[in-house]
């Protein structure tokens, strides 16, 4: 559910009947599984998202400083960040982790559909994640019959604020950019960073609240 959600929110508008590549009852599609990771990353690690969107206010990049600060701070409540917290893998590209059994679960259902690009089987350039009509319509009925769900839908809206249409390889730089992210050894989960962000999260409200004082 955690990656239909993530392709819905996230993937781009595709047409079929434009879009040579994309399958039948195409409505969205996730390009790269670089991308794919990164996001996953985010949503799957509340402190890193957080921190994320506390760089793009001091950047200028999230324009709305309220609403950044806002998110930020419900990310960083309580246990939300244990208690949602799904760690990743350090791998060769960052961030990572096996998504084949539940892509192929969901595409079994006709809910995704998964396309190598490229010269299949022997030069695959990339895989792109299709959301199929059927996959929107499940989401929706998700939305309004499952409310323990809604939290998947919401992070994902903050995920895809944060990070646009930015490629993977994009998304994968900012993350290295994380001390802890670029250190972890490989194969070694990907640590918490949530005293550091909570603390960065104080000083900036203090500061705003000098400003305006």
């Amino acid at each position: 559910m955690r990656l239909l959600f993530v392709l819905d929110r996230c993937g781009s508008a595709c047409d079929p009947g434009t879009d040579n590549e994309a399958p039948g009852g195409a409505v969205a599609v996730v390009r790269g599984q670089k991308r794919l990771q990164a996001l996953d990353f985010w949503l799957r690690n509340p402190d890193y998202l957080a921190d994320e969107l506390l760089n793009q206010l001091e950047s200028g990049t999230m324009p709305d400083a309220d609403t950044a600060l806002g998110r930020a701070r419900a990310l960083l409540e309580g246990d939300e960040p244990d208690m949602s917290r799904y760690p990743m893998l350090r791998w060769r590209y960052g961030a990572w982790e096996a998504l084949d059994d539940a892509l192929s679960l969901l595409a079994s259902h006709g809910l995704i559909a998964v396309a190598a690009v490229g010269e299949p089987p022997t030069k695959i350039d990339r895989w792109d994640y299709y959301m199929l009509a059927a996959g929107r319509e499940h989401v929706g009925k998700l939305r309004a019959t499952e409310p323990d769900l809604l939290w998947y839908d919401e992070r994902a809206a903050v995920v895809l604020d944060v990070a646009g249409q930015m490629s993977g390889s994009q998304l994968k730089d900012l993350q290295y950019k994380q001390a802890e992210y670029e250190r972890t050894v490989w194969k070694a989960s990907i640590s918490g960073i949530t005293d550091r962000v909570r603390k960065r999260l104080e000083r900036i409200t203090d500061q705003r609240a000098g400003m305006s004082a």
